[in-house]
């Protein structure tokens, strides 16, 4: 799941990750979610959203390109 934050009203949101998605983009944008703050991650968690951290890379990962596919390192 992503998680949108509204420009309007700034309340948070998740959004499916489809089938068709580009699973690099998706990858690009867990690397930068890393960089959140924590007060972001605290008003996720007051909205119950539990946001992924570092220790969640290789989940990520499997998920998006399988279990024992090769893996690649986005720079």
């Amino acid at each position: 799941m992503l998680i949108h934050e509204c420009m309007e009203c700034g309340s948070l949101s998740i959004n499916r990750i489809a089938a068709d998605d580009d699973s690099g983009s998706i990858l690009d944008i867990f690397n930068t979610s890393l960089q959140n703050s924590a007060q972001f991650r605290t008003r996720g968690e007051a909205d119950g959203i539990i946001m992924l951290n570092a220790q969640d890379d290789k989940l990520v990962r499997s998920q998006l390109f399988g279990q024992n596919a090769e893996m690649p390192i986005f720079a």
